[in-house]
């Protein structure tokens, strides 16, 4: 497993150091954001969000990461408690949010557990190869990585879609029906969802709904529920 910190304090280096002594630190976003691109296996990235004096840096690092990357977990170490809900709100993903101003103890514990955390997140994906996907959005086209979309859900309206992944979502000009016929994987369950079969955790017959492996619960029609007739025992 490969570790990426973003971290401009001598001493807080030394310090991820410790505990990742195989780390790539650096305590420039440019740097940091050239190895990631050149690195084609599973990797965690570790971000100060302060850098050189610049409050937002680290929050905007992670979202040029997000923009070719939906997978790698990113842990947030700073000293910034007030900008907790400002990095939730950016919509990077951050797998866990570690104070430094702790003591040593519970910094390495918190640092631990986070890491641990994060193998569980990338094991989830079976750190399968890509399988692009190009989906039509109006005129243009967008590319998905299939093995991260979980299902693709109807909004305003029949012509515009939202393509949900592990960590974003995506809105694009589409119909549910033209998914759903785009790749075998995909099983339309109702007028506003289809799914991705490798995401399906549960066909609940009882209720007509379908649990996926993120957790969300989704309706299931009498119009489609055919497509789900393997699953039933």
């Amino acid at each position: 497993m490969n570790f990426y910190v973003l971290e401009d304090d001598p001493i807080g280096q030394q310090r991820i150091q410790h505990y990742l002594p195989t780390s790539f630190i650096t305590d420039s976003p440019t740097k940091l954001l050239a190895a990631l691109a050149a690195d084609t296996h599973p990797k965690i990235v570790l971000l100060d969000l302060e850098i050189k004096g610049l409050l937002h840096a680290g929050i905007n690092t992670a979202k040029m990461i997000r923009q070719t990357d939906c997978v790698s977990p990113i842990i947030i170490i700073t000293t910034h408690d007030e900008l907790s809900l400002q990095t939730f709100q950016s919509h990077i993903s951050a797998l866990d949010f570690i104070q430094k101003a702790q003591p040593e103890a519970q910094f390495g514990k918190k640092l631990q557990h986070a890491v641990q955390m994060a193998y569980q997140r990338l094991n989830q994906f079976d750190l399968k190869m890509p399988v692009w996907l190009t989906i039509h959005n109006g005129a243009h086209t967008e590319t998905f990585d299939l093995n991260t979309i979980s299902h693709v859900s109807s909004n305003n309206g029949r012509h515009y879609i939202n393509v949900h992944q592990s960590n974003t979502t995506t809105q694009i000009r589409n119909t549910i029906k033209q998914i759903s016929q785009s790749h075998d994987k995909f099983l339309q369950i109702h007028a506003s969802f289809c799914v991705n079969h490798d995401f399906i955790q549960q066909y609940r017959l009882k209720d007509k709904t379908l649990l996926l492996t993120t957790g969300d619960l989704l309706p299931v029609s009498r119009r489609f529920k055919h497509n789900l007739s393997y699953l039933q025992s």
